[in-house]
């Protein structure tokens, strides 16, 4: 009887120290390999007449989004002035404006690529403005 029950302990002793040896961090290195950081972009949006002539001063509008056409996700500007917008997560957005009463502006659908990225570090989206 001793020498079963000495017997029985050393085997869940071995079994238990196997178990123990085993590499706890290898499913969790392998979860963190296949995770890659996304690519983000900072967008500047500018305004034009529908000549192509810059649009000066204030407008009616009352703000701008972005959409990521992916997931469905809006985004509102970072910036104080609304123009700016700052991290989007790489994919293709529509930009667009919040009309105001008598004024608005066209939306445009842009793929983000690190190609389009200018000296300052932003991309530009440029919208057709309008009035009435």
């Amino acid at each position: 009887m001793r020498k079963t029950l000495i017997f029985t302990c050393l085997a869940v002793f071995f079994l238990a120290r196997s178990f123990a040896s085993t590499p706890v961090f290898k499913a969790h290195t392998n979860a963190t390999t296949k995770h890659k950081v996304a690519a983000t972009y900072d967008v500047r949006i500018t305004l034009v007449h529908t000549d192509g002539s810059p649009v000066t001063g204030g407008t009616g509008l009352h703000g701008f989004w972005a959409r990521n056409e992916a997931t469905g996700t809006y985004y509102d500007p970072t910036d104080r002035e609304g123009y700016e917008f700052e991290g989007l997560p790489a994919g293709t957005y529509t930009f667009g404006a919040y009309p105001g009463n008598w004024d608005g502006a066209v939306s445009k659908t842009v793929t983000l690529s690190s190609g389009d990225v200018g000296p300052d570090g932003f991309i530009t989206v440029t919208l057709v403005y309008w009035v009435e």
